[in-house]
């Protein structure tokens, strides 16, 4: 059932699973577990009415394999999402490298038109049998028996057996006390074009001060950023539309592609910061998306890791909901923390093959000795086996992870 205004639920309803966040993230989870624990009732909740600015535009090729799972592919081709075949970077040089996917066993991406793709998504949950709830977001919570009230901006309330925290800021959960540990404080400053060149494909350049980057979107429309540090922002007046304008004109690669574009609104400034929330998970609730983790943007993997650990979360939550069992919110703890882990080792590789600017604030707090182990606001972060980004070691591009392409998305037994 699709609620798309402030209805109120019937007096103090119940329901076993609260999904507060209708990104990627929270849907995917909504879907999956309608999908696999139908007995289960879901309430998906979101704040907007997917009318707003969203940034993050990017599926890699290995998402193909999600969206299957999902069951949502023929849905998602019909939103006619611009398909790219390759991708290309000056990183390391001024001289752009290119990969293209042709040969790799899923050979295209996608660039999508953020509002549409989310949309679709939390249609499909209520397809499969969840509530959804749009124009609410959750002002006040309290344990109440073995579960939740929640109490939202509508004036309604409900109670819930489990919570998935999907906000992205994971509002739910640093109530209670989780924190983030942040490695950085990236910010990307974002705009918008109209009348998109051919090339779809997403271009990344480096600069002294960070990194910009520039794609083809849907329906002629291209999306420019430029990604540094939050008081390099300050410093440099980034925030300003002619500073801004003054340093896309210093990354030639970037701006040449934008030269028959108009632009089609003002800044948009988000903070891209890596970062995991600890705990992830605790009693009767859970963290996905970005809530969970959050990736620099150089993985291009923000939507695909969404969906991906929407559908581990939804194992997890079924299991403890439906069989009284913990074991594979262990699991699921373990999967956030080691993809983290692999996550900040490439993390850490990539930005050490840019060495032109040895000097500049940016590129040193990067090339750090201790940044593969200790986190902008000093907690410790191991790492382990690689994930993927955008270009590899010689400055290519590269789409996503193996983790994308070789995923078990079967639940455990």
């Amino acid at each position: 059932m699709l609620i798309t205004d402030q209805v109120a639920f019937e007096a103090e309803s119940s329901l076993d699973v609260a999904i507060i966040g209708g990104g990627p993230g929270g849907s995917a989870t909504a879907i999956s577990l309608r999908e696999h624990a139908p007995s289960l009732s879901v309430v998906l909740i979101e704040a907007s009415h997917y009318d707003g600015v969203r940034v993050g535009e990017t599926l890699p090729p290995p998402a193909r394999s999600i969206l299957d799972h999902l069951k949502v592919w023929d849905k998602f081709c019909r939103l006619s999402p611009r398909e790219v075949f390759g991708t290309s970077a000056a990183w390391g040089s001024t001289i752009p490298a290119d990969n293209d996917f042709f040969y790799m066993p899923a050979n295209r991406g996608w660039h999508l038109e953020r509002n549409s793709f989310d949309a679709m998504l939390a249609g499909e949950a209520s397809e499969r049998g969840a509530t959804v709830v749009l124009g609410a977001s959750l002002d006040d919570f309290e344990q109440s028996g073995d579960g939740w009230r929640l109490s939202l901006s509508t004036g309604a309330t409900l109670r819930a057996r489990f919570i998935v925290d999907a906000t992205g800021a994971a509002v739910f959960a640093r109530r209670l006390s989780a924190r983030f540990e942040c490695l950085d404080r990236l910010v990307g400053i974002v705009r918008f074009f109209e009348g998109d060149a051919d090339d779809s494909r997403l271009f990344v350049e480096a600069f002294e001060h960070g990194w910009w980057y520039t794609a083809g979107l849907p329906n002629g429309k291209r999306i420019a950023a430029c990604v540094t540090d939050a008081d390099l922002v300050q410093h440099l007046k980034l925030g300003l539309i002619d500073e801004w304008e003054r340093t896309l004109a210093s990354v030639p690669a970037v701006a040449s592609r934008l030269q028959q574009c108009k632009p089609s609104g003002a800044l948009v400034i988000r903070s891209s910061a890596s970062r995991r929330l600890e705990p992830v998970a605790g009693e009767n609730w859970l963290a996905v998306g970005d809530s969970a983790s959050r990736f620099d943007p150089l993985s291009s993997q923000g939507i695909l890791k969404a969906m991906r650990g929407g559908i581990f979360a939804s194992y997890a939550i079924s299991s403890r909901l439906l069989r009284d069992d913990d074991s594979d919110l262990c699991r699921y703890r373990c999967y956030v923390s080691e993809e983290f882990k692999s996550y900040c080792e490439v993390r850490t590789k990539y930005y050490r093959d840019e060495q032109r600017w040895p000097t500049s604030a940016f590129w040193r707090r990067r090339h750090s000795a201790n940044i593969t182990n200790r986190s902008a606001n000093g907690a410790n972060i191991t790492n382990r086996s690689a994930n993927g980004a955008k270009y590899n070691s010689q400055g290519q591009a590269r789409s996503a992870s193996a983790l994308g392409t070789n995923l078990n998305l079967t639940p455990q037994p």
